[in-house]
């Protein structure tokens, strides 16, 4: 269910010490903490309008909601193997060339 103000728009508020950004918006009051690293964390301080879109920019980064494009997303769940080509992923099969797996466990510890 889609908010009937539509899509609002948060506003970095505060960057705290600890790297944590304080976002709000103030269409609804909603109020939240974003921690980017060492690992994402979002804390939501104030549920505002928990059924609108919310987005917010900064540094010229836009976050805002999924587009959804013919009727459906694609989620990485939805990509089969065989949609993956050997192209793609010849960097990581040359860095695995190079490392002799077969030594491994070989080495005795002392």
């Amino acid at each position: 269910m889609i908010s009937e103000l539509g899509t609002h728009v948060m506003i970095l508020e505060k960057t705290h010490p600890s790297g944590a950004e304080e976002w709000y918006c103030p269409t609804c009051r909603r109020r939240m903490l974003l921690q980017w690293s060492p690992a994402f964390e979002l804390i939501v301080l104030e549920s505002g309008d928990q059924h609108a879109q919310h987005s917010g920019s900064k540094g010229g980064l836009q976050i805002g909601a999924p587009q959804v494009e013919d009727g459906a997303a694609i989620s990485v769940a939805q990509i089969e193997d065989d949609e993956v080509s050997e192209e793609s992923l010849r960097l990581w099969l040359d860095a695995l060339d190079d490392i002799e797996l077969d030594d491994l466990g070989d080495e005795q510890v002392a």
